[in-house]
């Protein structure tokens, strides 16, 4: 069985299944609390917070206190965010090109390469247009990564 590495790069995807149970919000939350029990490190640029923030105000079942309530518990999920710098700019900028796909989606990607680690995802049309390699997908894991 392949050993998962140490330290993964989540995108928004699969942070905002953690609070919103929908498909694969199990798996989404058992990879969260393997980081919060020290077994891993999930990794993501500061851009995740924008992002599930706003897929959780725009979720029509999440209350304004829900709302407050999810934001704070990501942060209190002790992700280690990364800010941009000129250099991971650049290459995300390049990586959205050559994929053609956003510079949000970019953003996780380039941190995962330039780590040299995995994002895992639950984006199935990121993971179609960059797949194998780096991209992992959420739905992937217990066979592979978390067992």
């Amino acid at each position: 069985m392949e050993r998962a590495p140490k330290t993964l790069v989540v995108d928004a995807s699969v942070a905002a299944k953690w609070f919103v149970p929908e498909m694969d919000s199990g798996k989404a939350v058992k990879l969260r609390n393997r980081h919060i029990d020290g077994e891993i490190t999930l990794m993501a640029p500061d851009l995740i917070v924008y992002e599930v923030a706003n897929a959780l105000s725009h979720h029509p079942d999440i209350s304004d206190e829900a709302l407050r309530e999810n934001i704070e518990a990501l942060f209190m999920a002790d992700l280690d965010l990364i800010p941009p710098s000129t250099e991971l700019m650049a290459l995300t900028a390049d990586g959205a090109r050559r994929h053609a796909i956003s510079i949000y989606d970019s953003s996780y990607l380039t941190l995962a390469e330039f780590i040299a680690t995995n994002l895992v995802t639950a984006d199935r049309r990121l993971y179609d247009k960059v797949g194998g390699g780096r991209v992992l997908l959420l739905d992937d894991l217990d066979r592979a990564w978390v067992a």
